[in-house]
């Protein structure tokens, strides 16, 4: 899965660096969106469904089953299912990355219409997707049932702009949100209150009343599924108030702008807000959550410690700026390693974010840039820091994240890479390109955030103590 893993391995350290790599690969293959469908859903005359937690959600009686959906994992996703329900599924649209309609088998797509489409920033084709998602919804009977597939990059992946707004406003305000350092909650938020199908608005479409169940993969910290692909079918608690109070806590737009103007006069009351909590709207909807970071990183501690390592899980509610957490996780390699505690691995996950502000762009994203950060904390450290994210795309890159190592220091000063110019000029890419860092790994089909690793493989004995 890692494809330049045997090169990794031979400049950080062999075997340690095998071990953390593999340790990644396992993580990603549980939270394979088809390994979690097959997991959760099974249909047998009734359609059992078991979500995260073990909890079981039965249906029966249905006519037909419908799916529709989007995100960078629902190909996948829609795949596992189409198998499940054979010829029950009467049709269906998902919106899917540019490149991904080949993860739905040939079969299964004369089921289903897949439209591809641009993430992060929204296009013309994820519009069109999203009509024939409407157009489906609308086809659905009381007797039915409507499954919504949903995982991250679902919010980018099915545009459809409110009334009086245009894709390109919504193309300017997410381009600006995006380089504003803006989390992925304030992102929603604003995404929500210009949307005419998120924020529980999807639900508006149906043709009648009939059962709908979101299978749902979890791209946010705290599993929040409001903001999960920005909660279509879900009840939104947010306000027009709040995605004002956020648009100019950046700045990212003046009064005039459509966008700016349209959340005004939504907090006004012109407009009438998202659904809330209550609404009958959401009467026979249910919401589960069937992949998580959380389950991907206690994977990852589970293979480690069945390799024999003492592994431990320090959660997945990491977030801020991308080169804070490399700091973070520079100095506690360096603080296990000077304890003469190794062996021990210790995992994390979450989301960070890089404030670009009005800087040129370079290349690269939040888990190199993490990486880049580790590195300079790391000199003659003997352990392994790796920063992954789990979709394979890492910012605007073709690399997953990045490996370093106590011997990244010592190939940058060799090869004169300036560590601390690249990390401030946000081109961590390029930089961990030449230090021949770059775990690379393509789309990998899935999205739960991302995962760090952490191996002090060998007490620090070089270095000499002081008070």
């Amino acid at each position: 899965m890692i494809r330049n893993r045997a090169e990794l391995a031979r400049i950080h350290g062999g075997k340690p660096a095998r071990l953390v790599l593999s340790a990644l690969e396992h993580g990603l293959d549980s939270v394979d969106p088809q390994v979690l469908i097959r997991r959760a859903v099974r249909f047998e005359g009734e359609l059992t469904i078991l979500d995260i937690s073990g909890k079981k959600t039965s249906v029966s009686g249905f006519d037909n089953a419908y799916l529709v959906g989007a995100g960078k994992a629902t190909a996948r996703m829609a795949d596992a299912l189409c198998t499940i329900l054979g010829r029950t599924v009467a049709g269906g649209s998902i919106s899917v990355p540019y490149g991904d309609a080949t993860k739905v088998s040939k079969k299964n797509r004369s089921l289903i219409t897949v439209t591809e489409a641009s993430h992060p920033i929204p296009d013309n084709s994820g519009l069109q997707g999203t009509h024939r998602i409407v157009k489906v919804l609308k086809e659905a009977r009381k007797n039915d049932l409507v499954l919504v597939l949903l995982s991250g990059g679902g919010s980018s992946l099915m545009p459809f702009p409110a009334p009086g707004l245009r894709l390109s406003d919504k193309q300017n305000i997410t381009s600006k949100l995006l380089r504003s350092g803006a989390d992925i909650r304030e992102m929603n938020v604003v995404r929500k209150h210009l949307s005419s199908i998120k924020g529980g608005q999807m639900l508006k479409y149906l043709g009648s009343s009939c059962r709908v169940i979101s299978l749902i993969l979890s791209d946010v910290i705290d599993d929040d599924l409001s903001i999960i692909a920005s909660g279509p079918t879900y009840p939104d608690t947010s306000t027009f108030g709040d995605a004002v109070s956020i648009v100019r806590k950046y700045g990212v737009a003046k009064a005039s702008d459509p966008s700016m103007n349209y959340l005004v006069q939504g907090a006004s009351g012109r407009f009438a807000d998202t659904p809330k909590p209550g609404d009958p709207l959401f009467h026979d909807v249910k919401n589960l959550l069937i992949g998580s970071n959380s389950l991907a990183c206690q994977s990852v501690v589970s293979f480690l410690q069945r390799k024999g390592l003492r592994a431990v899980y320090l959660g997945s509610l990491f977030d801020g700026e991308a080169k804070d957490l490399g700091i973070f996780v520079g100095r506690l390699a360096s603080h296990l390693a000077d304890c003469a505690l190794p062996p021990l691995a210790m995992v994390l996950g979450g989301e960070t974010t890089v404030k670009m502000g009005n800087k040129k762009e370079g290349t690269g994203g939040r888990n190199q840039e993490a990486a880049l950060s580790c590195a300079m904390a790391m000199k003659n450290v003997p352990a392994i820091a790796a920063f992954m994210g789990t979709d394979g795309i890492d910012g605007n890159s073709d690399a997953a994240g990045a490996i370093v190592s106590q011997k990244t220091a010592r190939i940058a000063q060799s090869k004169r890479v300036n560590l601390r110019a690249h990390l401030a000029s946000h081109d961590s890419y390029q930089a961990l390109r030449k230090l021949r860092s770059l775990i690379v790994t393509g789309r990998t089909g899935t999205n739960v955030n991302d995962v760090v690793i952490i191996y002090a493989h060998t007490a620090n004995n070089t270095r000499k103590k002081t008070k």
